[in-house]
């Protein structure tokens, strides 16, 4: 069960006289959560999300990430809404910690099988991402608080010196092959393409459908960062344009495209360097599996996925480059 700090019925009916939502009504733990302890609440104006920051989140941080996630939402970007209390603050303290309420999101993400695996992706789910994505691309414009992306390219060599000297004992060869990618993509990265806040997360647990298909809701962006927008989109197609062989699928890709150039297209140098930027996603994520895979106590909460997913990605679109 992923509460890890607990709340009784008079300690959040305390905490909601700071907020216009009037009485609680009811509410109940969310056991499905790994970073941070969060409470569906019902008040007299409605449902709501209760998130009380735990470790693992930078508290510092948190203002550009509550706020990131407010200016989308008065964009029409359908993301969980923070909520003001009555000193206008989106953040508050509750139990020693930071928390904030957000409202409720209706739908459901896809329902992975047991190896994690997304069976249940269509190609008319990737067209919806695809035009989601850019659709937060524009609304993103004009947010004026900025964050640097730990986890782009200029940041992978930091992440991979944690955890270096463990990698040839895990698979042989490897080692050489991520110190390789990591010079190629350093020498040929180009931060000076479209770059402003974006998710950098869009997975499909972080995604919300509607019966009828239609996405409706995006969550969960304690990643966002500042970085290229082709950046962003090669991360979402890595997580939604493969099978569970690791095969990309073109027809995936292709209706991913076809949503995002429904709202926005990218301009030739961009689309002439997304090849690059498969590649770095796919590297993003084999190195912070690996990093997990190597840290992640044996007790935690936190399942670590398989870094051998994002190995054959990034050897996939390795081989692309010429």
């Amino acid at each position: 069960m992923a509460v890890y700090t607990r709340l009784t019925k008079e300690e959040i009916e305390n905490h909601l006289k700071n907020y216009p939502l009037g009485k609680l009504v009811d509410f109940k733990e969310i056991i499905d959560g790994i970073d941070n302890s969060n409470f569906i609440i019902d008040t007299e104006k409605g449902r709501f999300i209760l998130t009380i920051f735990e470790s693992r989140i930078n508290k510092k941080e948190l203002p550009f990430f509550i706020n990131f996630k407010l200016h989308l939402a008065n964009k029409g970007i359908c993301c969980p809404r923070p909520v003001l209390n009555n000193l206008g603050e989106s953040i508050a303290d509750l139990k020693g910690k930071k928390s904030s309420i957000v409202s409720f999101l209706s739908g459901a993400t896809l329902k992975p099988q047991e190896d994690g695996y997304y069976s249940s992706i269509t190609a008319q789910h990737c067209f919806e991402i695809g035009k989601v994505l850019a659709e937060l691309h524009g609304a993103a414009i004009d947010f004026e608080m900025s964050r640097a992306n730990e986890l782009s390219v200029a940041g992978f060599r930091n992440l991979f010196s944690r955890f270096e000297q463990l990698v040839e004992s895990y698979q042989k060869g490897l080692c050489d092959e991520i110190l390789e990618t990591l010079s190629f993509l350093e020498q040929n990265w180009k931060s000076a393409l479209p770059q402003i806040a974006v998710h950098a997360d869009l997975f499909p647990d972080n995604v919300f459908f509607s019966q009828d298909g239609k996405v409706s809701g995006v969550i969960d962006f304690y990643f966002a960062a500042d970085d290229i927008l082709i950046y962003d989109f090669a991360i979402t197609a890595n997580a939604w344009c493969f099978d569970e062989k690791n095969n990309f699928k073109e027809e995936k890709f292709i209706k991913l495209m076809e949503g995002y150039n429904e709202v926005r297209k990218f301009s030739v140098e961009e689309l002439g360097f997304l090849e690059i930027a498969f590649l770095a996603a796919a590297t993003r994520f084999l190195l912070t599996r690996l990093h997990d895979m190597f840290f992640t106590a044996k007790d935690s909460l936190v399942k670590v996925k398989n870094p051998q997913e994002y190995l054959a990605k990034m050897r996939y679109f390795r081989s692309k480059i010429s």
